[in-house]
């Protein structure tokens, strides 16, 4: 019925620091050197497709090697990753921010490029690289720490080293020549998975918003609110509907009732869901990383012995309301007599389901078996379909 209120966290800002002569670099290259770099149509694919690789001119470029190590220009780089760019000159940094929108992707293989050795001036100038403020160590496919140049007023970054910084999978494909990139799913405990599951039942049906499981998903405390007050809105007009007390053929709609009546109903629906009773089992790890986790659900039995007085015909309050609206009665009415008489259905239902509050009880466990996982943006997500199957039971509905 609802998606679960999942928010990925904020992807952090990776930025390139440019700094000249900073201490403690003793084995860092300066100044300009002759580097021999080698265009050996070197290709880049991402998940499978290969990526059409433009500067800030929207002008084709090329990687290239030097001593194995593959380079390509910042901005290119920035574009296969899905990163934008920004050159803050005063600092002299490249910052690159997640939420862009990754270069032209072909399922075709590229033009074939150069295929050529050239020697290039490239100026080391004790390029640092720091991801959030930490200085990140860049090392080839050998564990070799690799330096960033600029060549031509451009900096140049080492394809594996970065990739490896923004967690993707690097390989080389030596017939073809390809630097193959695979998105990695970000590393998810056990502990989060459960925390995730729990924090999120309790934030949609409970309206308790754990502090811990806020920050995990970068969710404030009125987001969350919010979230739980939809989560009873959609409940309630689900309800109006079984009940029949809105009836959608007749042109009625739950955002169109009395507005009295929808206030009830959605402090019935409010204090049904108080007595959500669910248990978050163990997590147990998968092969690709991700969690299986159990949810067991102990659905609200108030609505399905509601329904069966209801089938019973000894609820006297129904019997007197039907004895009123008669058939004939009902098809003679004017608009506002109906609205008049929906309003009294409406009242007699919701004494009816109030009654059956006072022994609440639950029918029996059913369990869902949720799918947790974190992607490579830092979003912690699961299967759709898995929330609504508990969705569905948390309050338990004749078929």
């Amino acid at each position: 019925m609802r998606n679960p209120h999942l928010r990925g966290l904020a992807c952090g800002l990776l930025t390139l620091t440019l700094t000249a002569g900073l201490a403690g670099n003793a084995l860092a290259l300066t100044g300009a050197q002759s580097i021999q770099a080698d265009f050996s149509d070197i290709k880049v694919m991402l998940d499978g497709a290969y990526l059409v690789l433009t500067d800030a001119n929207g002008e084709t470029v090329e990687p290239f090697a030097v001593n194995g190590t593959t380079y390509l220009p910042v901005r290119a780089v920035a574009g296969a990753l899905g990163l934008n760019v920004e050159w803050q000159a005063d600092t002299s940094t490249v910052a690159l921010t997640s939420g862009g929108q990754v270069t032209t992707q072909t399922t075709s293989i590229p033009a074939k490029g150069r295929t050529i050795g050239m020697t290039l001036q490239a100026d080391y100038s004790d390029i640092k690289v720091t991801l959030d403020g930490t200085l990140l160590s860049l090392t080839d496919a050998n564990g070799t720490v690799v330096e960033p140049f600029a060549v031509d007023g451009t900096t140049y970054l080492p394809v594996r080293a970065v990739s490896n910084a923004l967690g993707l999978e690097v390989g080389w494909d030596s017939e073809t020549s390809t630097v193959v990139l695979s998105s990695i799913p970000f590393t998810i405990t056990g502990e989060e998975a459960q925390a995730l599951v729990q924090g999120n039942l309790d934030e949609l049906y409970l309206g308790k918003y754990d502090p811990s499981y806020l920050a995990m998903v970068d969710v404030t405390a009125e987001e969350a609110e919010a979230s739980h007050l939809q989560n009873i809105l959609a409940e309630s007009e689900f309800f109006s509907l079984y009940w029949g007390i809105v009836m959608p053929e007749n042109n009625e709609s739950f955002d169109t009732m009395d507005t009295t009546v929808k206030n009830e109903i959605i402090d019935l629906i409010t204090e049904i869901y108080s007595h959500a009773k669910y248990t978050v089992g163990t997590p147990v790890e998968q092969a690709d990383g991700s969690y299986l986790v159990d949810v067991t659900v102990s659905p609200i039995d108030v609505v399905t012995r509601a329904a069966e007085v209801y089938d019973s015909g000894t609820y006297a309050p129904l019997n007197a309301l039907n004895a009123k609206y008669t058939s004939e009665v009902l098809y003679s009415m004017t608009q506002a007599e109906y609205e008049a008489y929906s309003v009294e259905y409406a009242n007699v239902i919701l004494g009816l389901v109030r009654e059956q509050m006072s022994s609440l009880g639950y029918l029996a466990d059913q369990t869902v078996t949720m799918t947790i996982s974190k992607d490579a943006n830092g979003a912690f997500g699961g299967n759709n379909e898995d929330w609504n199957a508990i969705d569905t039971i948390i309050i338990g509905y004749p078929s």
